[in-house]
């Protein structure tokens, strides 16, 4: 039996995600769910009589935990470029000071990823490009295509564990991100050790 991890991530209001990458390697995995209730103990009665209520919703989370190894392929199945991401954003929305939006962003052929932050190191107005074979570049990839910006938007994400063998997911469930994790071990520097808590739910704007 294989199975596959996949994260999406989707703006607005779009059925298609923006960023598709598979986990593999995966080192743990736990989903829970939190179903809070109020218990009251009864004087003069044993644990069996005590009642519960309940007056709050469900909540559920997904944490799971991969290495992040170069591969001879792209993880990435869909990488769309910031400039198509953010099609009404300034330069000034950008770190620090990008020109993604008009254009300087355009190219993520192949492996390739060109961030939207970080600069070569020759050229300040320059955005970097990653290989996304390499772990760096599959961790700087995710850590900006992840990283929801704000309540202002009801971009979200969805996690979804397949089983490959059979054809048919364990888990396709949307909510959003709310914490990335990477991690270098000296005794492994080519390699990074990557975590992720996704809270499930209706992901909705500040306005809403």
């Amino acid at each position: 039996m294989a199975f596959q991890i996949l994260l999406k991530a989707f703006l607005s209001g779009s059925a298609s995600p923006y960023a598709t990458y598979q986990a593999g390697n995966v080192q743990s995995f736990d989903y829970a769910v939190q179903a809070p209730a109020s218990t009251f103990g009864l004087p003069e009665f044993f644990i069996e009589g005590a009642i519960i209520t309940k007056a709050e919703g469900n909540t559920g989370k997904v944490v799971f935990s991969w290495v992040i190894k170069e591969e001879t392929t792209t993880p990435f199945s869909v990488k769309h470029t910031w400039n198509n991401i953010l099609t009404e954003i300034g330069a000034g929305d950008f770190y620090p000071g990008s020109k993604a939006w008009d254009g300087n962003n355009s190219s993520n052929s192949g492996n390739n990823y060109k961030s939207r932050r970080i600069l070569t190191v020759s050229d300040n107005t320059v955005y970097e490009t990653f290989d996304t074979t390499t772990a760096d570049g599959q961790m700087i990839a995710l850590s900006e295509y992840f990283e929801k910006k704000g309540l202002t938007s009801t971009d979200r994400h969805r996690f979804q564990l397949k089983d490959a063998t059979a054809g048919k997911y364990i888990f396709d469930l949307e909510g959003q991100i709310t914490r990335l994790s990477f991690q270098k071990s000296g005794t492994d520097p080519v390699t990074w050790n990557a975590s992720i808590e996704f809270q499930i739910g209706d992901v909705i704007d500040s306005s809403e």
